[in-house]
């Protein structure tokens, strides 16, 4: 049980890194950039979607490191870049895009290691489980 808690505390620790505390992050990196400021002049959104975008992203990055699926980051990538195609000819926008999506992309690779590491060298080895769990323990082993 104690085993159970403690994987529980560093995978929320972990998450915790991820979504709120990596928009911050992102927040703070726009800031000192000065790209705050540069897409100032653009109508703001209603609603936050680009907090969730980000915040949904770094999870699934990290999903990917994780369970070492690349492909994973490189649809990520692709995902937003064709979502946001039209809106790249203008630099002000494309520098924004490229440091958040940069940024998003090194903070999951970040966190994802770290608690990989951690989960392997201290925690109960959840990843290991989980790619038993999945079957995928087979399909590294054939690569």
């Amino acid at each position: 049980m104690q085993q159970t808690l403690h994987a529980l505390a560093y995978t929320i620790a972990g998450y915790f890194l991820l979504t709120w505390f990596g928009n911050v992050l992102c927040r703070q990196i726009f800031s000192l950039t000065g790209l705050k400021d540069a897409t100032a002049s653009d109508a703001a959104p209603a609603h936050n979607a680009g907090r969730w975008i980000g915040t949904l992203e770094r999870i699934i990055l990290a999903i990917g490191v994780i369970l070492q699926r690349w492909e994973i980051l490189a649809a990520v990538v692709a995902l937003k870049t064709v979502s946001r195609f039209k809106e790249l000819d203008r630099r002000d926008f494309a520098e924004y895009f490229l440091v958040g999506s940069l940024f998003s992309i090194l903070w999951a690779m970040l966190v994802a290691g770290a608690w990989q590491s951690y989960d392997h060298s201290v925690g109960i080895d959840l990843r290991h489980r989980a790619t038993v769990l999945l079957g995928m323990d087979e399909i590294q082993q054939k690569t």
